[in-house]
């Protein structure tokens, strides 16, 4: 199984996946949906929107920011759970391909028993959105 983290433009232009894969889409909100171009390798694209942002105990967020939440951290999972026995990889973008697509590719890694070391040191993960995908991922695997 492969992970792969991109930006937006690189997944509207068409990013070559050599496999059946299964894409989790990230946007701010506000904005349009990614064009994702026709792939008969595409087997399901998961669209989210929430921010870049990570709560702080000494800094309060202005009220338009829309973290990452509970429930769109389950609907990862059970995308995850859908697709993982019927694709090759797992692609993740969002706006830069820096930070919310790493963090969500390193806990679908660990999920899967997979090395995620490589999302740490290449990226810089958004530590809220790993966090609550760590905290509600499936307890078998946790």
């Amino acid at each position: 199984m492969e992970l792969l983290v991109t930006d937006r433009e690189s997944i509207e232009h068409g990013f070559l996946v050599r496999s059946a894969y299964a894409l989790i889409s990230i946007r701010d909100p506000g904005t349009r949906r990614a064009r994702i171009p026709k792939s008969t390798a595409l087997r399901g694209v998961l669209h989210l929107a929430f921010h870049d942002a990570e709560p702080t105990q000494n800094m309060t967020l202005p009220a338009q920011i829309e973290l990452m939440t509970e429930a769109q951290a389950r609907e990862i999972w059970r995308f995850v759970d859908r697709y993982r026995a019927e694709v090759g990889a797992f692609v993740v973008h969002c706006h830069q391909g820096m930070s919310r697509s790493p963090a969500v590719a390193a806990a679908v890694a660990a999920y899967l028993g997979l090395d995620d070391r490589q999302f740490w040191r290449n990226y810089a993960p958004n530590l809220h959105v790993h966090q609550l995908l760590r905290a509600t991922m499936p307890t078998s695997f946790r």
